[in-house]
């Protein structure tokens, strides 16, 4: 027999073959308990039974864990690969899809500039009304952020990330969280009621500290189920699924890399109908608490993400490794400076974005080049059609349109 969902076996199997398959699953060598308790959800309402979570770790979970495990590795060993001023320019594509993709799942309304110019307004040391800088500050530093061990650390990133885009009617009204009722609804019907009342809250979240400190549990399968049951809690009346998603996030940067980390949001956003339909079925009161095909969805949304990054940085190397051995001509050999801005126009047009504007002052800064020096490569390059002024106050430039596209067919 399959291994198939216990809501599905409900209706297969007669009573008394249901309540084995579930007493085997849940008492098998290869389960874990999570000591996380539910109540189940049936019709819009929260039901008097409880459920503790717990999952097995099935062949195909397992060859889940190891994909991601090896798409990491990949990912780390591209990214070693680029141009080191590229390095950090690219992370910051991944906040901003992330950031994007993060408001998209909740139906916030940006756009990618305007985080691009929140994103560059976090690195000042000034208090800004700005709208996202407080969380694209946040999605920068997502390596940095502590563990949680303490219930006070979940209103903390709630503060930095999402508390300036939530609504005055939607600020925690209790000690740390919400006072009072919180539910979702899909526009038909609903689909989670939040737990009731701030001492349940704090109960819950004080369950939730122990749960990521238990070292018994494969750390990716134990992030998941957190961010799971954080959306289940709802502390907060709004900004509960960003800050869930950072959360699991911050986790991953730590076990995996950052790069990782920074596309999970992307993905769901892609496939959320997938994403929403494995959180909602884990409360199905004839699932029993079973969250392993939960993981299964988790750790395939996030292998996707991960997959998107390596396609993206294999294409882009290809094309580098040819335009490295355009340089090798002869007639480049004594133009050091003019050689050097442009791979670094070039690579940023390839790896970040071909509309790529470069202020004359980030020029400097990136290629330790005098002003003198810098203008006189940045001219001939503009005069051999390479670049070209984009603006004079201040002095900024971007790659030809025909440039990459010229050098590739060379």
């Amino acid at each position: 027999m399959p291994y198939d969902k216990l809501s599905k076996l409900r209706y297969k199997l007669d009573a008394d073959a249901y309540k084995a398959e579930f007493y085997k699953r849940r008492n098998s060598y290869g389960t874990y308990l999570t000591s996380l308790s539910i109540n189940g959800f049936r019709k819009g309402s929260v039901m008097k039974e409880s459920y503790e979570l717990f999952y097995v770790n099935t062949p195909e979970l397992m060859n889940l864990h190891s994909q991601v495990l090896l798409n990491s590795s990949k990912i780390s060993s591209s990214i070693g690969q680029l141009p080191a001023f590229v390095i950090e320019l690219y992370f910051q594509k991944l906040i901003v899809n992330e950031a994007q993709s993060n408001n998209e799942i909740e139906g916030i309304r940006s756009t990618k500039k305007e985080l691009q110019e929140a994103l560059a307004e976090s690195g000042k040391n000034k208090h800004t009304e700005k709208r996202f800088v407080g969380m694209m500050k946040t999605y920068k530093y997502i390596d940095k952020i502590p563990l949680f061990e303490d219930i006070k650390h979940f209103r903390e990133l709630y503060d930095n990330f999402v508390s300036d885009e939530v609504g005055t009617e939607n600020t925690p009204d209790g000690q740390l969280f919400r006072k009072g009722y919180v539910e979702i609804n899909d526009g038909m019907s609903t689909t989670h009621i939040g737990v009731r009342s701030e001492e349940k809250i704090i109960e819950s979240l004080d369950a939730l500290v122990d749960y990521l400190k238990d070292e018994t549990h494969p750390p990716l399968y134990k992030y998941m189920i957190s961010h799971y049951y954080y959306e289940y809690v709802h502390p907060f009346y709004d900004g509960n699924g960003r800050t869930g998603r950072l959360i699991v996030g911050s986790y991953l940067s730590k076990y995996l890399e950052k790069y990782s980390a920074i596309t999970f949001s992307y993905a769901i956003n892609k496939d959320k109908k997938k994403y929403y339909k494995a959180l909602e079925e884990i409360a199905v009161p004839s699932n029993q608490g079973e969250i392993t095909f939960y993981l299964i969805d988790m750790l395939t949304l996030l292998s996707a993400g991960q997959q998107s990054v390596i396609e993206d940085l294999d294409l882009n190397l290809m094309k580098y490794k040819k335009i490295r051995s355009y340089f090798k001509h002869p007639d480049w050999e004594n133009l050091l400076e003019e050689r050097a801005l442009l791979n670094l126009f070039i690579s940023v047009s390839v790896f970040i974005d071909e509309d790529y504007v470069f202020p004359l002052q980030q020029i400097l800064e990136v290629s330790n080049l005098s002003r003198y020096k810098a203008t006189k490569a940045l001219n001939y390059l503009i005069e051999k059609e390479y670049i070209e002024v984009i603006g004079k106050n201040p002095k900024s430039y971007k790659i030809c349109e025909e440039c990459i596209e010229r050098i590739l067919t060379t």
